[in-house]
């Protein structure tokens, strides 16, 4: 090797060194200058709760958190006051975290993810949730004065929920009930008929209810049914053509299965159409009260299922409230009859009418005209039989005049249906 090339070597390796030493150095600069000019936190992303929303069970929290420039370099997750927990998201955009809700108490809580980038400004997005939890039924209240009812009367079950429900139903008598909310807060409502042969005695209630995040309970109390003392003792005698339309069972099949859809329609409307009391629907004279007990000169014996007004044909019918026609037609026992429909399985019939002035699917107001009084089908002379069935249960109607069934009230269960 000649000395020119020995001497190369050092310079070469002068010059080199410095380069090595400088370039570390100026990606360290660089790096010390985007980080103290890098002012822009983390995109953060949070999915899996919901501000000010209830929750029960487990919750797990999707995160996912972005930083182009220098990284992510923490993420963090805290619930209320407690020490923060470090996320460990192994250099991925995203994780997850999961919250056992039944560790703690129910009620307000906050989470809060924060994100903190790898700049020396550590530029940090926080994310805060407020919500509640609750791992709790719902608990159930009904007015123990509403849980006695009469033979022949409209049973208004009032549950008093304390919190909002997703959904609640009950069992009473074998059959389904089914509940609306009401006006009141957290207050539900439904209806049932109670017919004039019920067995006196107490029957269990069971309500079941769900609340908004799916909590259940169930509960049962106790109805029960008092004995009515109906009026008994009349005599009808119907000429012989009327006898004939009265054991003529076919007819009696045909009649029923009109009223039966035309009531249907009213258990399967969700909308209170009534307002307030009801009002009576004629002029007139009262000559038979719902529930008495009649005989025919057929050999038939059995309740009456109306209260019965008389007047002269052609005497004023009004809607005894709101409501929707159903039918307006002329049946064979009934003659010319009218059903509306009230909404939430109540409605109400106008039977034996010289004339009809609605037609099905119009709607009419309290006190609105919708027939005349005549004597047409079973009858022995002109009157109006006025009914109400309760989700297919025929019941008093002269209780809804008395009472506005909005709210709970107690019931006069010591009045006989023959007073007025």
């Amino acid at each position: 090797m000649t000395h020119l090339a020995r001497n190369a070597l050092p310079r070469k390796a002068s010059i080199l060194i410095p380069i090595l030493v400088i370039i570390p150095l100026i990606g360290i600069g660089l790096y010390v200058g985007f980080s103290l000019l890098d002012g822009t936190p983390p995109t953060l992303t949070v999915n899996g709760l919901e501000k000010d929303k209830r929750y029960r069970g487990s919750v797990t929290l999707d995160v996912r958190a972005m930083d182009e420039r220098t990284g992510v370099g923490s993420l963090t997750v805290q619930l209320d006051d407690a020490p923060a927990i470090p996320l460990d998201f192994g250099g991925k955009e995203s994780t997850s975290w999961t919250l056992e809700t039944a560790a703690y108490a129910d009620g307000p809580h906050t989470v809060s993810v924060k994100a903190t980038d790898r700049s020396l400004q550590k530029n940090r997005t926080q994310v805060t949730f407020p919500f509640y939890i609750d791992n709790t039924p719902p608990t159930l209240h009904v007015p123990p004065e509403t849980l006695h009812v009469g033979q022949g009367r409209t049973l208004a079950l009032f549950v008093q929920a304390d919190e909002s429900l997703a959904d609640i139903e009950a069992d009473l008598f074998n059959k389904a009930v089914t509940f609306y909310a009401t006006d009141a807060e957290n207050l539900y409502r439904s209806f049932l008929g109670v017919s004039v042969t019920a067995t006196v005695q107490s029957y269990p209630l069971t309500v079941t209810a769900t609340d908004l995040v799916g909590n259940r309970t169930e509960q049962t109390f106790q109805v029960e049914v008092t004995k009515t003392a109906f009026a008994r003792g009349e005599y009808i005698i119907l000429s012989p053509q009327k006898q004939r339309i009265m054991m003529d069972r076919s007819k009696s099949r045909e009649d029923n299965a009109k009223r039966g859809a035309a009531y249907a329609q009213g258990d399967h409307e969700p909308e209170q159409l009534w307002e307030g009391k009801f009002i009576r629907p004629t002029e007139g004279r009262l000559t038979s009260p719902f529930g008495k007990y009649r005989e025919y000169n057929t050999g038939v014996r059995r309740h009456h299922y109306g209260t019965d007004i008389a007047n002269v044909v052609g005497t004023a019918i009004y809607a005894s409230n709101r409501g929707i026609v159903t039918l307006a037609d002329r049946l064979h026992l009934y003659g010319n009859a009218v059903i509306l429909n009230h909404g939430q399985g109540v409605s109400s019939s106008y039977s034996h009418l010289s004339e009809i002035h609605v037609k099905v699917e119009e709607r009419v107001e309290k006190g609105q005209r919708i027939g005349s009084m005549g004597a047409t089908g079973q009858t022995t002379g002109s009157h109006l039989h006025w009914g109400m069935v309760v989700n297919g249960v025929a019941v008093a109607p002269e209780e809804w005049t008395e009472r506005d069934f909005s709210f709970p009230e107690v019931e006069d269960i010591s009045r006989t249906d023959g007073e007025q």
